[in-house]
């Protein structure tokens, strides 16, 4: 056989042994209708019962603080690259309001929106959450709606086809294309958005604070394009005070351990 078929052979070989690594990077989560893992088969309703505790110790408490009910009425997720920072802000009576802040454990890529499968890119723009995984190999996760409209329409622009997919919040510490937040945050954030609504949920990811300093102009390399999604970015993220003036709660807990694929 010629050595040339040697690596294509092993590459196939590993897919078939994890196939959780075939999709939006390494590792990726395995989607919500893949079959799950022996004795990690919780329903989505045995998930929310279990984790549900959490929002009565600590977000309950954190929303009480601050004047707010819970659930609120809608939520925005803030996801900043380079800060490494998910915000967390609870609309009431049509108000933003910041009522926590989660660490980022770990995003792969550079400044720039996600182009391409294998990338290791994490997204950037104005996304929802549209599925939820109670059996992730990262603990628990939710998925983002990438590729949304604009990925897509964009890519038709660049003559692209495979934009990849399968971008999650989720647990533990370790991630390529997705945003880990560990074990604890995402328990949280897994009920919080239960009791919310996925369709109450937005996510804007972002290069960095354009509360701070401008995202403009695009990093060198990026598509023309990219001027047109920062702008969209920046005009969504302008809704939300600065942290300057905004009160808010850093999770302190450490991650959990990551699950075995």
């Amino acid at each position: 056989m010629p050595m040339s078929r040697f690596p294509g052979l092993i590459i196939a070989l590993l897919l078939l042994l994890y196939p959780q690594w075939g999709s939006a990077g390494v590792p990726h989560d395995p989607t919500p209708d893949e079959k799950p893992r022996e004795n990690h088969t919780l329903t989505l309703s045995q998930a929310l019962e279990r984790y549900a505790p959490r929002i009565d110790e600590s977000v309950r408490p954190r929303f009480a603080e601050l004047g707010l009910s819970y659930p609120p009425e809608r939520l925005t997720l803030i996801a900043l690259k380079e800060e490494r920072e998910l915000e967390i802000w609870a609309y009431e009576n049509g108000q933003p309001h910041r009522v926590h802040s989660y660490p980022v454990k770990d995003a792969s890529g550079l400044p720039g929106p996600k182009r391409r499968r294998g990338d290791f890119q994490v997204p950037e723009g104005i996304y929802r959450l549209n599925a939820f995984n109670p059996n992730s190999a990262f603990h628990l996760s939710l998925r983002v709606n990438y590729p949304n409209y604009f990925d897509r329409r964009m890519a038709r622009l660049d003559d692209r086809e495979d934009l990849g997919s399968n971008i999650f919040i989720h647990g533990g510490a370790a991630s390529r294309g997705c945003l880990a937040i560990g074990d604890p945050a995402i328990e949280e954030l897994f009920v919080m958005v239960a009791d919310v609504g996925l369709d109450n949920t937005k996510l804007i990811i972002a290069p960095h604070d354009p509360r701070e300093r401008s995202i403009f102009p695009i990093p060198r390399g990026l598509p023309e394009w990219t001027n047109e999604l920062y702008y969209r970015i920046e005009q969504a993220v302008a809704d939300y005070p600065s942290p300057e003036y905004a009160p808010m709660n850093i999770a302190g807990a450490d991650a959990g351990e990551i699950a075995a694929p």
